[in-house]
């Protein structure tokens, strides 16, 4: 998986270097390229997950009781939003 991830990766910048320089498809700045690719990338790794993963026993986890649900969603959201920072910073 390591070797996947490091080919994909790979990919990713060789599409999005191309991306860039693509003025006339509003891709032109790194923020767009993010807005565009962002759920891309988002519906790969939930259907990655849900394949090796199964959200079926991912939901049933104690993690998701009514009374951790807003930590949980904290501690999802708090990592979300530094691999942001850090997606936007690489470009």
């Amino acid at each position: 998986m390591v070797f996947f991830a490091s080919a994909f990766g790979g990919l990713r910048w060789s599409l999005t270097q191309i991306l860039l320089r693509k003025r006339e498809m509003g891709m032109d700045t790194p923020v767009a390229t993010v807005y565009w690719l962002a759920p891309t990338m988002g519906f790969t790794l939930a259907f990655v997950s849900m394949v090796v993963e199964g959200w079926g026993n991912v939901f049933r986890l104690p993690v998701w009781a009514p009374e951790r649900i807003m930590r949980t969603l904290g501690l999802i959201t708090a990592p979300g939003g530094l691999a942001f920072a850090m997606v936007l910073s690489e470009y």
